[in-house]
């Protein structure tokens, strides 16, 4: 399972949506952080402010964390990775949008949904509980 991460809510509901299902299959999981969303200062609405890599550590999955660069597409990260590293499945997480912001989902979102030769998941803040610890 390959979650595509940034810290942010929609990330977060992503994040627990990815490691439960990441349990139910007995699947690996793959986190591909991006490096803008690496320092902890700058992120928008994290629910756990401890390191991302610690709480992957508490999840006993079998979990890669990458951190990836900052890039004007990170869609191409995200593609790239589902073929190199056999992926299952994608997690993304998605935010509320205005009506036309509906209809263009979010570039990167959009682009791996359509593009992806596997299944996508897109996650929103509201749509899935968190548990109190992965």
């Amino acid at each position: 399972i390959l979650l595509a991460y940034v810290p942010s809510a929609t990330s977060e509901a992503a994040l627990a949506y990815a490691v439960a299902e990441a349990r139910r299959r007995e699947a690996r999981l793959l986190v591909l952080a991006s490096e803008r969303g690496a320092d902890p200062s700058k992120a928008r609405t994290i629910a756990d402010p401890r390191p991302l890599e610690q709480r992957l550590a508490e999840t006993d999955l079998e979990v890669e964390l990458r951190t990836v660069a900052h890039r004007n597409d990170p869609a191409d990260d995200i593609l790239d990775a589902i073929e190199e590293e056999s992926v299952e499945l994608v997690v993304i997480g998605i935010r509320r949008r205005t009506p036309i912001g509906k209809i263009l989902l979010g570039s990167t979102s959009q682009r791996v949904a359509i593009e992806s030769p596997v299944p996508v998941v897109l996650v929103k803040p509201e749509g899935f509980e968190a548990p109190s610890r992965y």
